[in-house]
């Protein structure tokens, strides 16, 4: 489910042979792939409390799903947008940003209803049959058209059952409705307005689910009785000191520099390229999308030529090339061993360079790769983007800020205003209302407990 759609990894995606989902065990084996693309693509939540949280929520919710041979698993991947998807094998995910955008456990016990569905339907080797069945006169517009209707109706499915699931575990399910109003709350203040629904959309729309989710759930017997208070404050309290943002953990992106301040680096990327940071590397694609500048950790060590003569003796073995320089350098900071040149792919020539850095007790790698007819004009930027690679110095490793969440207590009659000027939050008036499921002109109770976003600089974990 996006919660503006569904948006996981497709089943095929990660290369390698294609999995045709026609078992159970089939599903499993894809989800588990799909899994690990996951944690190295956009990390997950490494919070042992919060984790566990989670799993024990979404195994309460799995007794009373459609019975599957799979074990499910609930992950909170690090991602900061609003999000959630389910892999084929009951693999299951949401975001921080999905968490944050709570208030109440029946809310994300809905959205990890939607999910389950999904799962135990086996939507995906559905979707996946569905397309191979259209007739080979259904192509282009008309095609998509199809297959969007279709998944439409998965949709709702999985709305309808989450909800049903819910309402057997004790739970709310008038909170599938609260959520998506403020999922599209805050959607339309990011972009300006809702987003307008096409009839090729593969999710109903926002203003359909809202109205179909909160009638269904007339239909469902009521949670127990509760209070009500109570009942959000216990919830809200899992979320003090999550992080809000980018995880600084994963060093941060400053306009074209990176600075890493767990393992006292910056480097800087050409101006005007896009940057990108992943678990796994960092990359920057230039305007012209002819050149790529990557960063990777290499692992432990102290001697850049060590460590780049093994990986160089690995990569001649798979892949033709022509090296036209390779040596020892000195940086400002550290030592280096690069190698320039060039190697033949699938997509024809490729030419780049090649840097292994020590520092700090362990050795980075640094490529450049570019097509052969701008080698002269992206050579040169390689060369900087080495020397740019230094120790973080104490005036960056100030620069180095992380956003928490943070619990407040309102005071009677206070306006959002005055309690951002009150507590120091960093967030609008109009997303802090949004994320505390509040009006935005709301006069705030006496007492009412109140999620806020504090900025500190940030002090890498000894």
């Amino acid at each position: 489910m996006a919660l503006a759609a569904c948006a996981g990894p497709s089943p095929g995606g990660g290369g390698g042979r294609k999995v045709v989902l026609d078992t159970a065990a089939d599903d499993a084996e894809l989800g588990a792939q799909a899994s690990r693309a996951v944690e190295a693509q956009d990390g997950v939540v490494r919070d042992p409390a919060l984790s566990a949280y989670l799993q024990q929520l979404g195994e309460k919710l799995v007794r009373y799903a459609p019975a599957t041979p799979f074990r499910y698993q609930f992950q909170i991947v690090d991602q900061w947008s609003p999000n959630a998807f389910a892999l084929p094998g009951g693999h299951i995910f949401v975001s921080r940003g999905l968490l944050v955008l709570t208030n109440t456990e029946d809310e994300l016990a809905c959205v990890l209803g939607h999910e389950i569905i999904h799962a135990a339907e086996r939507h995906a080797a559905s979707r996946q049959a569905y397309t191979e069945a259209l007739s080979a006169f259904s192509l282009g517009l008309p095609r998509q058209i199809q297959m969007a209707a279709y998944a439409r109706d998965q949709e709702r499915m999985a709305d309808t059952g989450g909800q049903r699931i819910c309402s057997a575990a004790g739970y709310d399910p008038r909170g599938l409705g609260v959520f998506l109003g403020s999922l599209d709350a805050i959607l339309r203040l990011q972009m300006g307005s809702s987003r307008i629904p096409t009839f090729r959309d593969t999710h109903p729309g926002a203003s359909e689910r809202i109205g179909s989710s909160s009638l269904f759930a007339a239909t469902l017997p009521p949670p127990p009785p509760r209070d009500p208070v109570a009942w959000r404050e216990s919830y809200l309290q899992r979320f003090e000191g999550l992080v809000l943002g980018s995880d600084p953990r994963e060093g941060v992106i400053q306009g074209t520099r990176f600075l890493h301040a767990d393992m006292g680096f910056a480097i800087a990327f050409p101006q005007g390229w896009h940057v990108v940071n992943t678990p796994s590397a960092v990359l920057a694609i230039s305007p012209k999308h002819d050149a790529r500048f990557a960063l990777e950790d290499a692992g432990r060590g102290d001697d850049p030529k060590a460590v780049a003569e093994a990986d160089i003796a690995k990569r001649l073995k798979q892949v033709r090339a022509t090296i036209d320089f390779q040596g020892e350098q000195k940086t400002r900071c550290c030592k280096a061993y690069v190698v320039r040149g060039s190697i033949e792919s699938a997509k024809g020539t490729i030419a780049g360079q090649l840097a292994w850095v020590a520092l700090g007790g362990r050795v980075f790698e640094l490529s450049s790769a570019y097509v052969p007819i701008a080698r002269e004009k992206y050579a040169d930027r390689a060369r900087q983007f080495v020397r740019s690679f230094h120790p973080l110095s104490d005036e960056e490793r100030a620069q180095v800020q992380i956003d928490k969440l943070h619990l407040v207590r309102a005071q009677g009659g206070e306006t959002w205003a005055a309690l951002n000027a009150r507590t120091g939050n960093v967030y609008p008036v109009h997303t802090t209302a949004l994320v505390n499921g509040l009006d935005v002109g709301a006069v705030l109770s006496e007492g009412e407990l109140l999620k806020i976003g504090v900025r500190s600089v940030y002090v890498p974990e000894q």
